[in-house]
């Protein structure tokens, strides 16, 4: 997946193919007082933080894994991948469990928040305006890239 641009597009930019969203249903979340949408379709489960194993990983964003339909999956904190300030979750942190493509992963959510039905123009420059809200808009990829599956490294205690 591409990176979303930073700054702002000049009028003979265009964005990547592969960050123009499509209208759909999106489940929106939060983190760290921030809001966030994804695509239902890549959704597989939302489970209880409780059903977290933690486990100490290689890289500080591992929290550790949790299992849904018979797979375990890691869980990332989205706060150290994304490089958002970290603070405590929030009073009923969630596990997303998304398919990223061939594998599962997940990570916690301090709120899961609603399903919305987004029209294509409601999306712009990777985020969605609705309700008087922006909601950065976080495609699977960015949760785990293929070096981010090859790097992780579970150590024994």
């Amino acid at each position: 997946m591409a990176a979303i641009p930073i700054i702002p597009l000049l009028r003979d930019d265009k964005l990547p193919v592969d960050t123009v969203h499509k209208a759909g249903k999106y489940l929106t979340f939060r983190v760290a007082r921030q809001d966030f949408a994804m695509d239902t379709v890549f959704i597989r489960g939302i489970l209880s933080v409780h059903q977290l194993t933690e486990a100490e990983a290689s890289h500080q964003w591992i929290c550790g894994f949790a299992m849904v339909g018979g797979r375990d999956f890691p869980v990332v904190d989205l706060r150290a991948k994304l490089g958002i300030a970290h603070g405590t979750h929030g009073r009923e942190p969630f596990i997303i469990a998304v398919d990223t493509g061939e594998r599962l992963a997940g990570f916690i959510a301090d709120r899961v928040s609603e399903v919305l039905d987004l029209r294509a123009r409601d999306f712009r420059n990777g985020t969605v305006r609705t309700q008087g809200r922006a909601r950065r808009v976080l495609e699977p990829g960015q949760i785990m890239k293929e070096e981010d599956w090859s790097a992780i490294v579970f150590v024994d205690s």
